[in-house]
């Protein structure tokens, strides 16, 4: 039972790593340009939301550029000051296991 529990949040942090990843990358994209790059289906749309959107926003690592527009047309998601600081903590941990990793 714990185990069930811990294994669902890493799930959770890992996916919310990967939409920060992504809007890192491209400072900001439209819903439909980050389930390309995560590799979701149209069909995909509400996995989308409660998989990955919802946690990451919850987090405060990302926000709608037309917040106070939710179904705009146009919408598009861009990271937080808080997801830049978390973005840039977790490529400096990589950094650090890349370089711990060529000195084995």
């Amino acid at each position: 039972m714990y185990a069930d529990a811990v294994n669902m949040v890493v799930r959770e942090q890992m996916r919310v790593q990967r939409i920060v990843k992504i809007l890192g990358k491209f400072d900001v994209v439209t819903r439909q340009g980050l389930m390309a790059e995560l590799g979701l289906k149209r069909e995909g749309i509400r996995n989308f939301r409660v998989k990955y959107w919802y946690p990451s926003r919850d987090a405060g690592y990302v926000m709608m550029v037309y917040a106070g527009a939710p179904t705009c047309p146009v919408q598009a998601y861009k990271l937080t000051e808080k997801g830049r600081e978390y973005l840039a903590g977790l490529q400096k941990q990589e950094a650090e296991q890349n370089a711990d990793s060529k000195r084995d």
